[in-house]
């Protein structure tokens, strides 16, 4: 899986009431159903929370390339112990404590961001301006200005309501 891949999967792990990361076990089924390597191992539940904050640090930088001011909880990096890992061939991180499945790809998932975030494709990471979507998702336009995960739901969404508020009428509830 490449690194925008992965960070999108783990920034889409909340969406439509269920919450893939809300335990160990949740961790464990999405990360076999993404064909990840390792779901057998165990996901602690400290670990898991962790993981859930790092969903929230590249959502919210996923915000910011779509013009979103929101705020980066950086210290939420700071709870993940990684070190450098050069026993592959290909420098990398790994976790501190090695063995749990939400440390490792959280580990992963750290050095995914490094890594995108370091290429001028970067900005092209964004989460979507509908309040209540931030599906988190790479803008292929021509010339970056995807704004909405779906032009046809999100985007028809906010550009309805745009209208209504300037023609001065309210939406049907």
């Amino acid at each position: 899986m490449d690194d925008e891949a992965l960070l999108i999967a783990v920034a889409n792990t909340a969406h439509f009431g269920e919450d893939e990361l809300a335990d160990g076990r949740a961790v464990r089924q999405w990360w076999r159903g993404l064909g990840g390597a390792g779901a057998s191992r165990p996901a602690k539940a400290e670990a898991v929370a962790v993981l859930r904050d790092l969903r929230g640090v590249i959502r919210a930088l996923a915000l910011r390339n779509n013009g979103i001011d929101a705020t980066v909880d950086a210290a939420a990096l700071d709870r993940f112990a990684v070190r450098p890992d050069f026993g592959g061939g290909v420098p990398g991180l790994r976790a501190e404590h090695r063995g749990d499945l939400a440390r490792d790809i959280g580990a992963a998932a750290v050095l995914a961001l490094l890594r995108a975030s370091a290429r001028p494709s970067w900005a092209r990471l964004k989460a979507c301006r509908g309040e209540d979507c931030r599906w988190v998702f790479l803008d292929g336009s021509r010339n970056s200005s995807r704004r909405w995960c779906d032009m046809a739901a999100c985007g028809n969404r906010a550009k309805s309501m745009a209208f209504r508020r300037r023609q001065g009428s309210t939406p049907d509830a």
